[in-house]
């Protein structure tokens, strides 16, 4: 059984917080891969033995993830204040921030081969921290798959942008289904202030398309909302209530206000 790097997981992949490459910090192969280098780092990562018979790298597979990893970071639009936020940031003295944040201590012991099977519901008062914890789990995704990642606004970024797309003196006209198809086909996604809708009959249908595509392909949705998943059981007559509560964990965050709490450490 290979052994499992205490760093990495065996992604091959880690984010430095002191690298020089990045005000924050960057992506970088592990040193557990590194050590094991023998193309010298350079494209297309091959070796040659005696024979001039060549072969990949132990490097290759790791900093090919790589590349993958900083496209989806880079296209990710998570809000920059919450942008290269991991695990270890969620500093908060309370008892119940365990419950809370086991699940993503979780993803980290994970095999990265291992399929994920459901996403989260966060919810809970104002200044909570659900945004934040939101964006450590879909970093956290990003990070250990590789694979991309998406923060959505309610509010600002989907129905308005969608809304701009039936303008037909703007640009976007007639992309609707565009912008829908790339939220679907995305493999995580956060959904930040669900419930912040008007719940109109056209926004609690396009809402719907979202979360049953997402459901039936079985992609890892995040949501953050003020209430309760019970409280809007009306959306879409059920039927985004039933697909959430199929499709995510609810966690309930019962925490100090997160703002208040780390204004003492200022």
């Amino acid at each position: 059984m290979k052994k499992q790097c205490k760093i990495c997981g065996n992604t091959g992949v880690i984010f430095d917080r002191n690298t020089n490459t990045g005000p924050h910090g960057d992506l970088r192969v592990c040193d557990c891969i590194e050590k094991k280098c023998t193309c010298g780092a350079f494209p297309p990562y091959q070796v040659f033995d005696e024979k001039g018979n060549h072969s990949w790298c132990v490097c290759r597979s790791p900093r090919m993830k790589l590349v993958t990893a900083k496209k989806a970071f880079r296209e990710s639009q998570i809000p920059r204040k919450y942008m290269w936020k991991f695990i270890e940031d969620f500093e908060i003295v309370s008892d119940k921030a365990n419950k809370v944040i086991g699940p993503i201590a979780t993803i980290k012991d994970m095999s990265p081969n291992k399929k994920l099977k459901k996403g989260v519901y966060l919810w809970g008062p104002a200044g909570s921290g659900k945004t934040l914890l939101a964006c450590i789990f879909l970093q956290e995704f990003m990070l250990k798959y590789a694979m991309s990642g998406k923060f959505i606004d309610l509010s600002r970024q989907f129905f308005q942008r969608l809304k701009r797309s039936y303008d037909n003196t703007d640009q976007s006209y007639g992309t609707s289904g565009q912008i829908l198809e790339e939220l679907i086909k995305m493999p995580f996604i956060v959904i930040d202030d669900f419930g912040v809708q008007r719940n109109t009959d056209w926004e609690s249908e396009m809402l719907y398309n979202l979360i049953d595509s997402r459901y039936s392909d079985e992609r890892i949705t995040i949501i953050t909302s003020n209430s309760n998943i019970t409280e809007y059981k009306k959306i879409a007559k059920g039927r985004v209530y039933s697909r959430i509560l199929e499709m995510c964990r609810i966690i309930h965050v019962d925490l100090p206000d997160y703002r208040e709490s780390m204004s003492q450490y200022i």
